[in-house]
C-alpha cells in the first residue's frame, strides 16, 4: 500500500521539476514625453540547475530607440560595485541588445529559488514585438513575459494531482 502511494507522489514531483523554467517578467510604464520605462524581474526557478550570472536581452528595436543613459543595473550587475554592462546593435540594424553580467565573485548571482529586480531601460517609443532573453551565455532564447510573475505550471499540476488523489482516496473509502 505504501509503495502504491509513493510511486505517484515521486512521479508527480519529477513532472513538476521538468516543468520549471527560469523566467523574465517585465512591466511597462510611462516615462513622460511618449517614452516607455521597461522594468524586469529575473526569477531563477532552477531549470539551469545553477545560479544565474548573465542576462542577455534581444530587443526588436534599433539601439537608437533606447536611452542607454537610463539603463538600470542591479547592484553588482554592471554598476560601479562590479559586473559588466554591454549594449548595442544586434544582428540586424533594426534590433539591439542589452547584456548584464554579475561581478565575478559570485556573490551577486541569482540563487535557485530567488529573483532579482533592477534591470530596466527607457525606450523613446514603445517596442513592438517580443523581447527575448538568454541566460548564462546560452544561445537558447526564451520570450520575456509582460506582466507580473504568475505561479509556475508545476504549482497547478501539484494542485490537480492532490485533488485527484483526495477524490480517489475518498471514493475507495466510500465517503463520497
Amino acid at each position: 500500500m505504501k509503495i502504491r502511494f509513493c510511486i505517484p507522489v515521486l512521479l508527480a514531483g519529477l513532472a513538476c521539476g521538468l516543468l520549471q523554467a527560469d523566467s523574465l517578467n517585465y512591466v511597462t510604464s510611462s516615462a513622460g514625453a511618449g517614452q516607455v520605462l521597461y522594468q524586469f524581474t529575473l526569477s531563477n526557478t532552477g531549470s539551469t540547475g545553477v545560479t544565474l550570472f548573465d542576462l542577455f536581452l534581444a530587443l526588436p528595436t534599433d539601439i537608437g530607440n533606447i536611452n542607454t543613459a537610463t539603463i538600470g543595473k542591479p547592484a553588482g550587475w554592471g554598476d560601479p560595485s562590479g559586473g559588466l554592462l554591454f549594449f548595442g546593435p544586434n544582428v540586424s540594424p533594426s534590433t539591439s541588445f542589452i547584456e548584464w553580467t554579475a561581478d565575478f565573485s559570485g556573490t551577486r548571482d541569482v540563487a535557485v529559488g530567488s529573483a532579482l529586480t533592477g534591470f530596466s531601460f527607457t525606450a523613446l517609443e514603445p517596442i513592438n514585438g517580443p523581447i527575448t532573453f538568454a541566460l548564462n551565455n546560452s544561445t537558447t532564447f526564451a520570450t520575456a513575459i509582460q506582466g507580473a510573475p504568475t505561479p509556475e505550471p508545476a504549482t497547478f499540476v501539484m494542485l490537480f494531482l492532490a485533488a485527484a488523489f483526495a477524490t480517489r482516496w475518498r471514493l475507495r473509502r466510500g465517503t463520497i
